[in-house]
Order: structure tokens, then sequence, then C-alpha cells
């Protein structure tokens, strides 16, 4: 954010108004502190905050403070302006006889003249010469009579300077959407529910829209928007777009709502976390079309169908009757052939190629066949030297020739410039380490990769073998791992484990998920623990590596978590699809789509014999043989970027939260909602005894979750790991706070207080 000095320097609010802080939104009284604070984005609106938020932000380390102006003294503003530099035009109710009227004479005003009209704002008086109004001229030579100082319009200026400076230091509506305007045309599409059709690719967002607008100002956007996109598309086609339908993403036609109405505005309030009976507002996207009526596409489709026949014919004419022109052009060299030897003729008009062409009319044959008539009849007793070639009836009518080809122009050739060639020779020339590969840095590890599959709960649970996720290895893949070692190199680390960059490489390829595809980047995660220091004051990064057993159980404990909330995802989002189309209306939101990663867990196999006892990056192992088990890892799927300051990271979900750990005008929050109702589906269809938790990743794909049991279900037992906390599923109910998701009626979902 950015604090910044407003247009008038008193800083009270003139009427009752809201607080611009969205996690506040209180109320600023009139003749209270109100300020106004800018962002750091160009044409992003700013906000105005009361006092306590404005102390806020004023202590945040990222807000910057721009300088107040520089106020003039009093004694500077009452100078009045140099006559002498002052050179301006009068309004066009002055200017009558001339296109080129006498240059305005400004001059200081008396004493008397300043003080007799009351109400007058003081400045130059402006002389306007004689000449303008057709009168004679003055006796005065210095000073010319007429209209002089400032006109009725004039005294308006200071209430138009302080009307135009509102609009202009006007920050845009603070409730605004974005839209998604798209053209279609009526008929089945392969989504599900859709009625329309994309054509042309013609796809158009708009930004910082008013919430505010009804349907016919929307209808306005839409049309002014698309028009002209499906003109330029079907350009030469009769439109009718008087028949043009604007309809929303649930196939609304928006010409039937009553204008003066917000048509979006109640889909953006939600709860606000101050209240239940409190909503605050939420910018989010929408989605309109343009509908073309299915009769009129059919038209078009006739239309442009018979356009394409139409040219395609005229392309082969023409084509033909270049090769045709081409065909009887005579070579230059024999252009002095005896004009009395017709037969000389007849040679030099026959196809050069050995070849004759017909086009659809068939103009070249008849071209061809009436010259050999000519030239017969006029020397019937001269035999050719050259046997004509005549066609019959019974010649194929689709064979086709090129034109002869032109000569290709050869490409401009350039020397190598002799400095930019020594540079190049000398850095070049010579292999230094330092600049090689760091190929000492990575580790290849030949591996047996078993993935982590996606069962249905109701497998799950009717089956006790898929309770849990166990290596087998008749659906293991063998192949080889590379992997990044040093620390330097790392993607992240965490409280407990490290992420590797490494490249996975399985023979034979896999269909799909992991493994797919030849060199495939994922990250590779190891677990560790952080010795105990041994100096104080050290600020170098120590870690050590668990035994080989305990770091297998700690990685098969990490699959377990991962197989299951890919289960209980899965289970969540069938949920939802049939509360959905069992509903007689659709909900007036959407649902986004995330998943877990694909993962697996891959066990190394040594190539040679050793007897190490280890370091900070290994842990300490036993004597091993060659083809043994030698280590394990956790293989992942890298989690991709796309969003917003390349963030690709994002904690939605604390493990020992009831809620998004997001506020609400930060980046993915909506997801952080919808993963909250996710909770509360899990919880309420598992009777309490399980819900997913520790949600984080991107906002399309999760990874490192957390199972959460209830203490009936542990026992006592250690399931799930060390972050499995009971104490967060018994007061799941009391915490929880319910959003628009649960609210939905469609869900039949308990509404928790």
């Amino acid at each position: 954010m950015e604090l910044v000095s407003q247009f008038t320097e008193d800083a009270i609010a003139k009427e009752d108004r809201v607080c611009g802080r969205p996690a506040y939104r209180g109320t600023i009284l009139k003749g209270a502190p109100c300020y106004y604070v800018a962002t750091i984005v160009p044409g992003q609106p700013g906000r105005f905050v009361c006092e306590a938020c404005y102390l806020r932000y004023s202590q945040k380390l990222s807000t910057s403070v721009r300088p107040s102006s520089v106020h003039p003294s009093s004694a500077q503003s009452q100078l009045l302006p140099d006559p002498h530099i002052i050179r301006q035009t009068v309004n066009a109710a002055q200017c009558k006889s001339t296109i080129n009227p006498p240059r305005v004479v400004p001059f200081l005003s008396q004493p008397s003249s300043s003080t007799a009209h009351i109400g007058r704002i003081s400045g130059p008086d402006i002389a306007v010469p004689l000449s303008w109004q057709q009168s004679p001229a003055s006796s005065n030579p210095n000073m010319v009579s007429g209209a002089a100082e400032y006109s009725v319009h004039h005294a308006q200026y200071g209430l138009e300077r302080e009307r135009w400076a509102k609009l202009a230091y006007a920050p845009p509506p603070a409730e605004t959407i974005t839209l998604e305007i798209s053209a279609v045309y009526e008929g089945n599409s392969r989504k599900k529910s859709g009625r329309g059709i994309n054509f042309g690719n013609i796809c158009e967002g708009k930004k910082d829209i008013d919430a505010r607008l009804d349907a016919p100002g929307l209808i306005q956007i839409a049309l002014d928007t698309i028009l002209p996109k499906i003109l330029t598309f079907g350009r030469g086609f009769l439109w009718r777009t008087e028949e043009f339908v604007v309809r929303d993403a649930t196939w609304v036609d928006l010409s039937g709502h009553l204008p003066a109405i917000p048509y979006f505005l109640a889909q953006c309030l939600v709860q606000s976390r101050r209240g239940p009976k409190t909503t605050t507002f939420k910018t989010r996207q929408f989605l309109l079309m343009v509908v073309v009526p299915a009769a009129q596409w059919c038209e078009y489709e006739a239309w442009l169908e018979k356009t394409e026949e139409e040219n395609t014919l005229r392309e082969q004419l023409q084509r033909h009757r270049s090769i045709n022109t081409v065909t009887e052009e005579r070579d230059p060299r024999t252009s002095g052939t005896d004009s009395e030897d017709p037969w000389a003729a007849q040679q030099e008009d026959e196809d050069p190629f050995g070849l004759d062409f017909e086009g659809p009319d068939a103009l070249s044959t008849v071209g061809r066949n009436s010259a050999v008539t000519d030239s017969s009849a006029h020397n019937p007793t001269r035999p050719s030297a050259k046997r004509a070639h005549v066609r019959g009836e019974s010649d194929s009518t689709n064979s086709t020739v090129s034109p002869p080809r032109k000569k290709p122009v050869p490409g401009v050739f350039h020397l190598p410039d002799c400095n930019d060639l020594k540079e190049a020779l000398k850095s070049g020339g010579s292999v230094d380490a330092v600049r090689a590969p760091k190929v000492y840095d990575f580790r290849n590890e030949d591996i047996q990769f078993h993935p982590i599959p996606v069962r249905p709960l109701a497998d799950i649970l009717k089956t006790p073998q898929y309770r849990s996720f166990k290596p087998n290895i008749s659906n293991s893949s063998i192949g080889q791992l590379t992997i990044d070692v040093p620390i330097r190199s790392m993607i992240g680390i965490g409280a407990f484990k490290t992420a590797h960059p490494g490249w996975l490489t399985l023979s034979p390829l896999s269909s799909s998920g992991l493994g797919s595809r030849a060199q495939q980047d994922v990250v590779v995660k190891r677990p560790f623990h952080r010795p105990p220091p041994h100096t104080t004051g050290s600020s170098v990064l120590k870690i050590s590596r668990y035994a080989l057993p305990d770091e297998h159980e700690k990685l098969l404990n990490e699959c377990n978590l991962l197989y299951w909330a890919k289960s209980l995802l899965n289970f969540t989002y069938e949920y939802i699809d049939h509360c959905i189309d069992a509903a007689p209306t659709p909900p007036s939101f959407s649902i986004p789509r995330v998943r877990f990663v694909e993962a697996g867990i891959a066990l190394a196999f040594s190539r040679h014999s050793s007897n190490t006892q280890g370091t900070s990056e290994q842990a300490p192992m036993a004597d091993i043989k060659a083809g043994m088990f030698s280590a394990v890892y956790l293989l992942e799927e890298r989690v991709t970027s796309g969003t917003p300051n390349d963030q690709t990271f994002t904690k939605f979900i604390h493990n020992k939260d009831y809620g998004p750990s997001l506020d609400e005008d930060e980046y993915g929050y909506d997801v952080a909602v919808f993963l909250s109702f996710t909770q509360h589906i899990q919880y309420e269809k598992t009777e309490g005894l399980a819900f997913i938790s520790d949600y984080q990743g991107s906002t399309e794909l999760l990874t490192d979750p957390q199972i959460l049991t209830h203490r009936s279900v542990n026992e006592g037992i250690d399931l799930f790991g060390d972050g499995n906390i009971a104490s967060v599923v018994d007061d799941f109910k009391a915490r929880h706070l319910c959003n628009h998701y649960c609210k939905w009626p469609g869900f039949g979902l308990e509404v928790y207080a």
C-alpha cells in the first residue's frame, strides 16, 4: 500500500461511509478522520479508511509514504500574475467578425473596480478591442474600450474547478467485478449442461466493471464488446444482430430482467467474519455469452459453404488459365522463325512439357484443337516433324500440372565479423571446469517405483487390503532417478522434510501420472532431523538423515496420508456433483477443481558394495552389498507456476485451524473457503470420524495433507503421524464458520453456529 495526501488536507469525512479495509468494514461517521490509502498497482483504486486502519497501514513494513506537496505561503498566493505574460483567448461569443482576432490586452484591475463588484473573483482584467464588436476605434492608443474584465461565465470558475477536481480525483467504484464475454451459437456442447457452442475463439475479458450494473447495462457492454468481432469473423454475411441474445452462465436471458436492479451484486456478498448478520463484498468473475440463434447460424453455415465452393471454383479456373497462358508463350530464342513456315509455328505452340491441360470448362482443349485444325488447313501436304498429340474423349479430366517454377532468388551472404569471431574462438575454444555442468552434484539411482493409486472410498471400506498404502511389486516399475543433491539446489525445506529437484525415467513409460515421459521433472522429498547444536551462534544449516528403516517408515506414512487424502477428496467431489445434479436449480456459484499431486515411493538399490558411516546429508548405513535396498525417496509431481507474482505455494488451512488461513484480500482466499467447505462435508458425512486438514499447495495442485481422526478411532494408537490432533476434531462443530457453500440448501448440510 502507499499512503498519499488527499486533495484537501483536512482528512475529515463529509458524510457517513464504510471503511475500505476488507478485514474491518466499519463505519466512518461524518466529521471523523478519514484517510485515503492508494495501492502500488497502477490503475487499481485505493481505499478510504478510518484512523485506526490508517495507523495499521502506516506501521506495515511494505507501506511507503508519499511526501506531502509544498503549499505556497499566503503572501505568495496573493500576488497577481505578471500581466505581460498573460495571453488568453476569449470565448466564441466574443469573436464574431474575424477569424484572426487581434491580440488580447491584459491589464491590472483598479482598486475601485475590484471593490465595486462584490463576490467577483480577483484577477487581471482583459480589454477586448472594438474591432471585434464592429464599433469605432477608441481614441486611446494604449487602451481600447468595449467588453473588459471577466465575463459572467468566468465568475463560476471556482465552482467549476472544484467540480472537475472532484471528478479527477474520485476513485473508481470499489465494488467491481470481472466479466468474461464470449460468442456462442445455440446447440448442445460437450460440456455438462451446456447449451451453447463457442465459435471463432471470440472471448474477451472486462475488468473493473461496476457490480451495481443492471441487466440492460450488462447487455450493452456485452454487445459493444463482441458484436465487432462477430462481424469481423463472418465478414460478408448479413447478420441480424437484433436477434442476438445475451445470457449468463446458467443460460438466463438478461433481457427478461427489470432495469435499475443490480444483476450480479447479490452473488458477490459473502458472510463476514465479524458475524453471521454482516456481509462483505467479494469481487468475482462472471460469464456472459452473446448467443446467435440456431436458425441464423444454419443460414451462416449454408452461406459459408456456398462461398467456399465459389472460391474453389474461381481458383481452379484462374489456375488453369494461367497454365494455358504459359504453354502458349513462345521461346524468345525462336521468335525469329520464318512466318511462312506454319509447321514450325505449330511445333512451338505445342505443349513444351509433353502434357495437355483441361479445366472445368475445357477451354484449353478447345484452343489447342482449333490451333491444330487451322495449321493443317493451311498446309495439308506438309508432314509434321513432330507428332501432334490430340486429346481423346477418354483422357482423364483430373490431370493437373503446375506452371514452371521460377529460379529461387539466392539468399544474402554475410561475412563474419572478425571481432565477434575472435571473441567466440577465445571463449569457446577452451573448456573451463568452473563453467562446466555440475555433474558432480548429481546422484543417479536405480529405483523401483511404486505409485500411489486413487481408490474410491467404498472400495477401501469393503476391501481390507486396500485400507492402507502398501507397495506391491506387481504394480511397480523399474527406472532411473537423478537427484540434485546439494543443499544449495533444494527447492525448499520444511519442518520435517527437504525437497530436491529430480528427473524420473521409467522403463517402460507409464500410461499416465509420474513416469509417463522420459526425464520428467519431479520433487524428491526426504525426512530429516536437526542435530543438537554443539556450538552457539552458528548460522550454518545442519541436518541429519534418519537410519534407513526409520526413513522408510516415515515416508510410508507420508504416502499413506496422500492415499487417504486422495480418496476423501474424491468422495467429496462425488457428493458435490451428486447434490448439484439432483437439485432443481443449479447454485449461483462455481465449484473450484483441485487435486492432490501424483506421487509415489522410490526404493533405490545399490550398484556396488559400500561401507560408509554417513554424512550430514546421508544417514549412517551398515555394510550394503550390490543389489540391496540402499535408499528411499518420496517422489511427487512438481507444483507448477502460473499464479500472480510466481506465487506457487500457499498454506490454505493450517493443521490447527478451523477455517481459511488467508485474509479476504489475499490470493487464493476463494479456494481456501471452498476447502473449508470440504472439511464440513467430510466431517458430517463420516459422522465426525475424519477429515482432511493442512491444505497447502497451489490453486490447482495440493500436497502434504494431514488426516485428522476422532479419539474413538485412535484409541491410543499412532494413526497418520504426529500431525493427527484429536482436539481439533472435537471442537470442529463448535468452531467451524460456515460459508456460502455450506449454506446452499442443495448440499443438505447442517449449518453450524
